[in-house]
């Protein structure tokens, strides 16, 4: 990203504005399409570029019963839930939402089939862990 500062004057008042703007990197025609330059020649494949990535989300949903703060497959709402506990070895972003708002990672512990919290939450609030996964293709 870079920024520019612009100043200009009207009716005796001067105005600065900071304006930014972003370069598209070189490199990326997959991410930013442009066109061709027709003069030059067609450009090699990087060897670092691993292809289109490929995510799948997977979702565990509960409710708290205001006692515990330990949760385990066998807890899921199968109406709300496309898994069960999912380990953090297996997916590549784990979120934790506690009625609706994303809790610290430090205040939670997820383990293949279990999950364990900080402090027990109020009863009837709904926990939900998200799992994302993301792949080369």
């Amino acid at each position: 990203m870079q920024q520019r500062n612009i100043q200009c004057s009207a009716a005796n008042r001067t105005y600065s504005l900071n304006v930014r703007y972003q370069l598209m990197p070189l490199g990326c025609p997959d991410i930013f399409p442009g066109q061709p330059c027709p003069t030059c020649p067609p450009c090699p494949p990087c060897p670092c570029t691993p292809g289109l990535l490929t995510t799948t989300i997977y979702q565990y949903t509960t409710f708290s019963d205001g006692q515990k703060n330990v949760y385990t497959d066998a807890d899921a709402v199968p109406q709300l839930s496309t898994s069960g506990i999912l380990g953090q070895q297996s997916v590549s972003i784990v979120n934790l939402f506690i009625n609706g708002i994303l809790q610290p990672p430090n205040s939670y512990v997820v383990q293949n089939g279990l999950l364990v919290l900080s402090e027990v939450p109020s009863q009837g609030v709904p926990i939900i862990l998200q799992f994302i996964q993301i792949t080369t293709s």
